[in-house]
């Protein structure tokens, strides 16, 4: 069946080990199954991905998914990157702003399958069908802005979007992240390790055509519509002045929702010294924004008078990397979390997982767990920057006792350091968690422990809420955006997606599309991870009372947790246990599921 819009219906398949560049097709009826973007990608991780592969072999994919509604009049564009995980060894699946996924779309390319190992360090360049992989020997060892500005000099395309590692990636830290446009980063799970042991140093892609639309018309009412939405909303003047740094300020000091010290604690007034107000005083000297996109969230500033980091460019604080780069590991200055920020981009390592390890191991020196012997001599204590920077390092560079302990991740940190360390890890499916402490923002458990992918801030606060947002997801569309859209969201993705791609879908179908694609991830995780109730339980300190700030006392029950991943697997027609059943997987169309349920 062929499409009418949205979809082009091609895939880029790359296969690094041959060398080998093909295309693949897909009709319109699995795109409407799956809609695009992670739902598509998923898919396919689910049927070429053998049963039990090592996420670091060659036999993993690693995938470029747009969604339907990217490259158009529609704001917010994301592209979705998807792998089996080495953190997890279920789902991984990271997402990226900025230009790329309107690129590829350009380029005439719903998604790209990058599969096998480079025999070299190698990078791709995409324009529009021309495809080439080259060679990146001269970029071994680059950080990811070096690494991006060199590709795009080399191929003589300033205005080309790339998707490129730094040291972690190449040195296969779990920890290591895809970065695009110096400061985005497609960071959970481990997506740049699983780049780099393809030997990818880069890929870069550029394209001159645009994405076919069903009904035009009725199209860019339904995107006018939205965009008028974003415009007018309440929460957008905040977002546009502040970004997401305002989060810092008002989380640390009245919601007591801001991680710190390890989330030993939600509330740090020396939040003041680092959150979007000092910021807008003291650093920030310029908005950006992803192509489209009217909040604008970025942040570009300039540290001054600050010896060692005089004249440092960097973007942020956003709330994530402000949070995992400041209060969490004790930092109570921009002088000091600003450079660690920098850091994490230009080395390729994930902010919030790394940040999450370091202030994990702060808190286990805190506790007498870890000696400065057992890092390399380095005083890991809270606040202590110098240690944090070290750290770091070591953890991008797989330098020394620190960085081979640190960069595997919190869980597994646990795991192998043993005793009380467990007690204080803050982990979810094997992930660190993101910068929001569920006993006090209480919709963050069940996107943190019933999530897709685990530990992850923004797959949704319900059973409903999940589900719907991994059809936003699948549209990749961005979480700022549809945001603001509140009880209209739903709505105006099916008006602009029914008219792009001449689909029918109604409120119905709607909710069948995002149980379909939330079991399709849960059958695969549940295949190769064995996810099912256990693995959903959250880490021991959610039911300890926060101890201080106005909402001290808050904690979670046993019971409430029972009750929540109850409700959720009710919700989803999957057994007691957390696990999709036949009846479930046949009337959601996944019946080649049915053998992950089946050992």
């Amino acid at each position: 069946m062929a499409h009418k819009g949205g979809n082009f219906g091609k895939i880029l398949d790359i296969d690094l080990s041959s060398g080998k560049v093909s295309t693949k097709t897909f009709d319109e009826a699995l795109a409407r199954k799956f809609i695009g973007g992670t739902g598509l990608a998923t898919y396919y991780l689910y049927t070429e991905v053998p049963k039990g592969t090592d996420p670091m072999s060659p036999a993993n994919l690693l995938i470029f998914a747009s969604g339907p509604l990217c490259g158009t009049e529609c704001p917010g564009n994301r592209l979705s990157v998807n792998f089996k995980s080495p953190i997890s060894g279920g789902l991984g699946n990271a997402y990226v702003g900025g230009g790329v996924s309107s690129e590829m779309k350009f380029a005439g390319w719903d998604m790209v399958i990058i599969r096998g190992k480079a025999p070299k360090l190698s990078y791709i360049s995409v324009h529009d069908d021309k495809v080439e992989i080259r060679d990146a020997s001269a970029l071994a060892g680059k950080d990811t802005y070096e690494t991006e500005e060199m590709i795009k000099e080399e191929i003589k395309d300033p205005d080309a979007k790339c998707l490129v590692i730094g040291p972690a990636g190449e040195n296969l830290v779990p920890l290591a992240c895809i970065i695009s446009e110096r400061f985005k980063a497609a960071a959970r799970l481990g997506s740049g390790a699983v780049m780099g042991s393809k030997n990818l140093k880069g890929f870069a892609v550029r394209g001159t055509g645009f994405v076919p639309v069903a009904q035009p018309e009725a199209f860019h009412a339904a995107a006018d519509d939205a965009l008028a939405q974003n415009a007018a909303n309440d929460r957008a003047p905040g977002f546009r002045q502040f970004g997401t740094a305002i989060s810092l300020d008002q989380n640390g000091w009245y919601a007591d929702t801001l991680a710190t010290r390890n989330y030993q604690t939600g509330y740090y007034p020396d939040v003041a010294n680092m959150g979007s107000e000092e910021a807008a005083r003291t650093f920030w000297q310029k908005h950006a924004a992803c192509p489209g996109c009217q909040i604008h969230c970025m942040k570009f500033g300039v540290l001054r008078g600050v010896e060692k980091f005089e004249g440092l460019v960097a973007e942020g604080p956003e709330y994530e990397s402000g949070v995992m780069e400041g209060s969490n590991i004790g930092m109570s200055a921009l002088e000091e979390s600003m450079p660690l920020i920098e850091l994490c981009d230009a080395l390729g390592i994930d902010n919030v997982g790394s940040g999450n390890a370091v202030s994990f191991t702060m808190e286990l020196v805190q506790r007498g767990i870890l000696k400065a012997d057992d890092l390399d001599g380095i005083d890991a204590q809270f606040g202590n920057f110098e240690a944090a920077y070290k750290l770091f390092e070591a953890i991008a560079y797989k330098k020394g006792k620190a960085g081979a302990l640190l960069g595997k991740g919190t869980w597994a940190m646990a795991q192998e350091i043993g005793g009380d360390a467990p007690k204080y890890m803050c982990a979810a499916r094997k992930q660190g968690i993101a910068a929001w402490d569920p006993r006090t923002s209480r919709g963050m458990l069940p996107t943190y422990a019933l999530g897709p992918r685990g530990g992850v801030h923004t797959d949704g606060a319900s059973a409903k809420g999940i589900a719907d947002r991994v059809v936003s997801s699948s549209c990749c569309l961005c979480y700022f955006i549809h945001g603001t859209w509140g009880a209209k969201t739903n709505s105006n993705i099916m008006a602009m997606l029914n008219t792009l791609c001449g689909y029918t879908i109604n409120d119905a179908e709607y909710e069948t599309l995002g149980k379909r694609i939330i079991t399709l991830q849960r059958a695969y995780s549940h295949r190769e991870a064995g996810d099912n109730r256990q693995s959903d339980m959250p880490f021991a300190r959610v039911y300890e009372p926060m101890p201080e700030g106005p909402k001290a006392g808050a904690k979670w029950t046993p019971e409430e947790v029972k009750k929540l991943q109850d409700d959720y697997y009710a919700y989803f027609g999957w057994d007691d246990n957390g696990v999709p059943t036949e009846a479930c997987l046949k009337k959601l169309g996944l019946d080649f599921c049915l053998d992950s349920i089946k050992g």
